[in-house]
């Protein structure tokens, strides 16, 4: 069972709160919540059990998981045997109590995003960011370890760090918005970490193609005909410009440790300064608006 499946039914949220009646918590009970970790990390991997109380059903534990910055509920038997994966509603009331949870759980996690932020770049730009809708999807990453830029687009001093890979769709449509503002403004600059995902089989090759360039605009020629075959759906275009080597299989490599241990997953993900994250295919605008906001 994928940890993506386990949660998916999980994370459209509404309404807020929770309430306990007798557990498996009562009593002599002194589950931790390493040992609920330790129980589901066949199914669960490397996410953390963040905590673990009672849940409205006796018998049931509540456990809360943090997946990728996200926090959201699951339950458990009290041995640690049976992992319930789905809502608990009162029938009473006519309400999902797991979904109350999760809006809960997702209001206190932006709360805590948001004093952060004030911290880093001010509260003024945090009102910013809350009036164009989007502390949601922001999220903050530890860039003490960035790895070094594999193509550099534009010569602005504002640094802005694209995670990307070269047969991503979304990354392609990305591009093209990077592409419209650096025609219109000279004080960024967009520096790609090349992040192949496992399931596109070309973008390692490509990748490695790329890095192994010793000048940024051939790199930037093999990432342009990569998106644009992307684009037309050209797998003979992909297929031409794949060319694996040693020192590129090295780069990657590190590259991708950095974005897991930052909780980087998926493709596009843009770093702006200080750290703060934010993953799609913005449009240009809301590129604009962002780049302003946190430069």
């Amino acid at each position: 069972m994928k940890l993506k499946s386990l949660m998916a039914g999980l994370l459209i949220a509404t309404a807020g709160a929770s309430f306990a009646t007798e557990s498996c918590l009562g009593g002599d009970s002194k589950v931790s919540t390493g040992q609920v970790e330790k129980a589901l990390a066949p199914i669960i991997g490397n996410a953390k059990v963040v905590s673990v109380s009672d849940s409205p059903i006796s018998g049931i534990y509540e456990v809360v998981i943090d997946a990728g910055g996200r926090k959201i509920p699951v339950y458990m038997d009290c041995n640690l045997k049976y992992l319930i994966n789905g809502e608990i509603i009162d029938v009473n009331k006519k309400i999902s109590l797991t979904r109350e949870k999760v809006q809960a759980l997702q209001s206190q996690a932006n709360s805590e995003k948001e004093t952060k932020l004030a911290k880093l770049i001010g509260k003024d730009k945090v009102e910013i960011l809350k009036k164009e809708g989007l502390i949601d999807y922001i999220n903050l990453v530890n860039i003490s370890n960035m790895p070094q830029s594999n193509i550099t687009y534009g010569n602005g001093k504002t640094k802005i760090y694209v995670v990307t890979d070269p047969q991503c769709p979304f990354c392609a449509k990305l591009h093209k918005e990077i592409e419209k503002i650096l025609a219109n403004r000279k004080d960024v600059s967009f520096e790609m970490i090349l992040y192949p995902l496992p399931f596109h089989k070309h973008a390692q090759g490509i990748s490695e193609n790329i890095v192994c360039q010793k000048d940024n605009s051939q790199k930037q020629q093999i990432l342009n005909k990569s998106f644009e075959a992307v684009s037309k759906g050209d797998e003979s275009g992909l297929t031409s410009i794949e060319k694996g080597c040693g020192t590129g299989k090295s780069v990657i490599t590190k590259n991708i440790d950095f974005a897991k241990s930052v909780g980087i997953n998926g493709t596009p993900t843009i770093i702006f300064p200080k750290g703060v994250a934010i993953s799609g295919a913005l449009p240009a605008e809301t590129l604009n608006k962002l780049i302003d906001a946190l430069k």
